[in-house]
């Protein structure tokens, strides 16, 4: 059903919006010379690029492996020095250094790469809107929680409703599952309506203060990927809203075929 409803939502945003040579912010930033086109050009295979992706895939499944080790299903690994987030940060940071020793890159490059750039912006936006947001919902937790119980308890066919704003303000589908869907079941919501209702705690991109979509922003060179002046009314917003809507009633419509 999550298929289904994202190949629908694809088709839907082929007529969202406006085609680049009719976009007044891109067209702004190709007068400016902010944005380079990008021609047809002969690849050309610098040295020790070959041996640059296999580190990093070595990275990659290092990190997955380390992650398998130490999770409770598996549990290789017994009390780990290092948490997997932590983990993660540790691995990626050596690759990377191996990467510069061996394969003999100019790091003063790495400063100038569109790619380094986004990703430090993102990191500023990040520390900023997304920290803060996520200090205020931590803070009030306990009343999100009340909240959406009392209204469960009066509306059970409203769970993914509840579930959808939870999501957007606890930045996590984690988050929202743990704290709501317990106290859902436990007030009769059934078993159906649960899972058809889950794919609403995907809703993490209604506040344009969520990390990857901060970073999409800002690796778009083109600005049509932007975040309007009335906050809700970014490119993320529609497109996100469709999906989750089509994928809760595919879910309630083959969930009442199959259970």
């Amino acid at each position: 059903m999550t298929l289904i409803a994202v190949m629908i939502t694809a088709v839907v945003c082929n007529f969202l919006g406006c085609e680049l040579k009719d976009d007044p912010v891109y067209q702004e930033r190709l007068a400016k010379g902010e944005v380079k086109l990008r021609g047809s050009q002969v690849f050309q295979l610098k040295p020790h690029a070959k041996r640059s992706v296999l580190l990093f895939l070595i990275g990659i499944v290092a990190v997955m492996f380390y992650a398998t080790a130490i999770s409770d299903t598996v549990g290789l690994i017994q009390n780990p020095v290092l948490p997997r987030n932590e983990a993660i940060v540790v691995f990626m940071l050596t690759i990377a250094t191996l990467i510069s020793i061996t394969c003999k890159i100019d790091t003063s490059e790495v400063l100038n790469a569109s790619t380094f750039k986004s990703g430090m912006s993102a990191c500023v936006c990040v520390l900023g809107v997304a920290w803060l947001g996520d200090t205020f919902v931590k803070a009030h937790i306990s009343d999100i929680q009340a909240v959406a119980g009392d209204l469960l308890h009066n509306y059970p066919w409203l769970l993914a409703v509840v579930l959808f704003f939870a999501a957007t303000l606890l930045y996590s589908q984690a988050a929202t599952t743990k704290a709501l869907m317990p106290a859902a079941l436990l007030l009769g919501v059934s078993p159906l309506t649960a899972i058809a209702s889950f794919a609403a705690v995907s809703a993490l991109f209604v506040l344009p203060t969520y990390p990857t979509l901060l970073a999409a922003v800002e690796m778009d060179d083109t600005g049509s990927t932007r975040i309007g002046k009335y906050v809700f009314n970014h490119a993320f917003l529609i497109p996100g809203v469709i999906a989750i809507t089509l994928c809760v009633i595919l879910g309630f419509i083959i969930g009442g075929i199959v259970l």
